[in-house]
């Protein structure tokens, strides 16, 4: 019989555009377009910068793209900054088992497209093939949810998200580099048995936020390309990373694990059709009441002055002191403070950037209103482990009660703006291509500049069509959108 780690390794290293269903295809680039916004908008932010200023120092063979720069570097520097990027903002999408994994694939497996000179279709195939590996070994671990007596009661003490984001960028960065089943299982043991540290708990009780949350999606891509080029040099690794008594899931602290959902469904239940994109630039957690507020808004009219106080009712995981904070100090801590989301959706701050924008988070509208906004729990969030299917969270209810007039406007969103499993939750493309323009310095309807108007229509159009083009087109318009971003920047 067939290892786990085998199988899988089979899978990645097998699969060909040609076998991606139409709908998987699609996700792939809508994937692509939010996660390079995502970048594209934390080019200027602190953490940004850092992390282009670190892979500059580096230097390296000018191979691969580094977004928002005219700069060509080494892949692996490449994947670390665009990955970095994608994540800095909290913009990215996220997979129900409360992962981030579109930085990491997208990134290391655009790193290394450029470096092989592969095709827009063969970047396309190792998106869904990372994608799909990090989304299976999250859900055949669970989502880090703590029971009990049936009840969700927070985060897991071990286990969670961070390692999975680097099993995506292994499983992307392995089949664009073309490795065998052989190599590609020896990939899983190098970049595996190398990924980070299930920090995930000691994040969500910390008040001071790092600037890589529980891990560094940076080093997560980077791991992923290392890992599929010295497998590709003939480097070994643990051939049953996934198998036995000492399997990952194991030695990640993981307190449980579903051999089902790893293998179920493989090549034909695509896991990134799964995935949810973020309206708003915060922790997904956060999006439920903001869906309700937003409804809320849009049934009553309801605007900032009139609103004398807002009672978030809140999921077991968005309790802790990082969401209940009314006075965040930095972009770090506001990501994750349910009243600072509040503020800015309630004063129509476009969703991009400009929510972190020291104008916004000293404006004494955004201060006062966060004042007004306190954080308890929603009753019937702690019945989600029953919503759970195959290791995945569905429906995660939150809400808002919203003092004005005299009233009380109450509601509760079981399915956050953005959730592929209703209709009135499913991202349009229209929306994943204003998401993207207002994240370079547009308005949603990509009016603006017409320099910049004409570059971002450039790159979406890139994406879209690009099963038939090389990937040197989709950099090339990039570059070109860089340029324009930055002529925008210095004015």
């Amino acid at each position: 019989m067939k290892s786990l780690t085998q199988t899988l390794a089979d899978f990645v290293a097998g699969t060909r555009f040609d076998a991606l269903p139409g709908d998987v295809v699609h996700e792939c680039k809508r994937l692509l377009l939010d996660t390079l916004g995502c970048a594209l908008g934390a080019v200027h932010t602190d953490s940004g910068r850092i992390a282009i200023d670190y892979v500059t120092q580096l230097g390296g063979h000018p191979s691969a793209t580094v977004i928002g720069t005219p700069q060509r570097l080494s892949a692996t520097s490449a994947a670390y900054a665009n990955a970095r990027l994608a994540n800095v903002l909290d913009a990215d999408d996220t997979f129900p088992t409360s992962t981030h994994f579109g930085n990491a694939t997208v990134f290391s497996a655009l790193a290394l497209a450029e470096l092989h000179g592969r095709t827009g279709s063969e970047l396309l195939a190792a998106i869904a093939v990372g994608f799909d590996l990090g989304a299976r070994i999250g859900s055949w671990m669970g989502a880090p949810m703590q029971i009990e007596n049936g009840k969700v009661i927070g985060w897991n003490e071990l286990g969670g998200p961070a390692a999975t984001i680097t099993w995506a960028a292994i499983g992307a960065s392995a089949s664009i580099a073309g490795l065998d089943a052989v190599q590609a299982n020896h990939a899983f043991g190098i970049g595996g048995s190398n990924s980070p540290q299930p920090t995930l708990r000691k994040w969500a009780q910390s008040v001071e936020q790092p600037m890589y949350k529980y891990a560094d999606a940076g080093w997560c891509a980077e791991i992923g390309v290392s890992a599929a080029l010295l497998a590709r040099l003939g480097s070994t690794g643990f051939i049953d990373i996934l198998d036995g008594n000492n399997a990952f899931w194991k030695f990640y602290g993981s307190p449980t694990h579903d051999d089902t959902a790893l293998l179920s469904g493989l090549g034909s239940d695509w896991q990134i059709l799964n995935t949810t994109y973020k309206p708003w630039p915060c922790c997904r957690w956060i999006h439920h009441p903001l869906t309700a507020f937003s409804r809320l808004r849009a049934r009553h009219g309801l605007v900032p002055d009139e609103i004398e106080r807002i009672v978030v009712r809140a999921n077991p995981f968005a309790l802790t002191a990082i969401f209940r904070e009314q006075h965040p100090r930095d972009m770090l801590s506001a990501e994750f403070s349910h009243a600072h989301a509040l503020a800015a959706l309630a004063h129509d701050v476009p969703a991009g950037p400009r929510w972190y924008a020291e104008a916004t988070m000293s404006d004494p509208r955004i201060v006062a209103f966060r004042e007004r906004v306190t954080v308890t729990a929603e009753p019937t969030s702690s019945n989600i482990a029953e919503w759970m299917t195959g290791g995945q969270w569905r429906g995660v209810p939150g809400g808002v009660d919203v003092h004005a007039r005299g009233e009380v406007f109450g509601l509760t969103a079981d399915y956050a703006d953005g959730d592929p499993w209703t209709p009135e939750t499913c991202f349009s493309d229209e929306r994943i291509i204003g998401k993207f323009n207002v994240m370079v310095g547009l308005d949603a309807d990509g009016s603006g500049p017409d320099e910049l108007s004409v570059a971002a229509h450039a790159v979406v159009d890139a994406v879209m069509t690009l099963d038939a083009q090389p990937v040197e087109r989709l950099t090339h318009v990039l570059s070109t959108l860089t340029r324009a971003m930055a002529t925008l920047a210095r004015h």
